[in-house]
């Protein structure tokens, strides 16, 4: 008996230490609050003219020194070519980075302005490390919605 709790503990901590764990993710949205510097997970379907905040999820606290950002043209099944990307140094200390920037016209970023796309289309966002990819969401933008 004291063998089958041993094993139903070990089993139950697993199952516990693999529940707080998350994947990464990449969380897309209008609304950032920035008291709790959380992106609202709102949509994947932006009007050009949307303010637009992209937010990478890791789970855990960044085990490696630099993030890649990268846009594509294209679709997740057929990625085309690059728009633009960046690379920007993290820490251990991170375990999520935000991607928002002030426009010229006031404000947050637009979709158009952030992605740096002038027609409506799907468009790839990727976050990348030490040559892997971690994470990819596909995002349309439309006109006039």
């Amino acid at each position: 008996m004291k063998k089958f709790l041993l094993a139903a503990s070990v089993a139950l901590c697993a199952f516990v230490a693999g529940c707080t764990s998350q994947e990464p993710s990449i969380s897309c949205g209008r609304d950032w609050n920035a008291s709790s510097r959380v992106v609202a997970d709102t949509t994947s379907e932006f009007d050009l003219a949307d303010q637009m905040i992209v937010q990478f999820k890791y789970g855990r606290n960044f085990d490696f020194t630099k993030l890649k950002t990268a846009f594509y043209e294209g679709t997740l099944a057929n990625k085309g070519k690059e728009i633009w990307s960046h690379e920007v140094p993290v820490t251990e200390k991170m375990d999520s980075y935000t991607l928002q920037g002030k426009s010229k016209h006031g404000g947050l970023m637009t979709a158009r302005e952030l992605s740096r796309q002038k027609q409506p289309g799907s468009i790839v966002v990727e976050f990348s490390a030490e040559g892997k990819i971690i994470a990819q969401k596909e995002i349309t933008l439309v006109k006039n919605r």
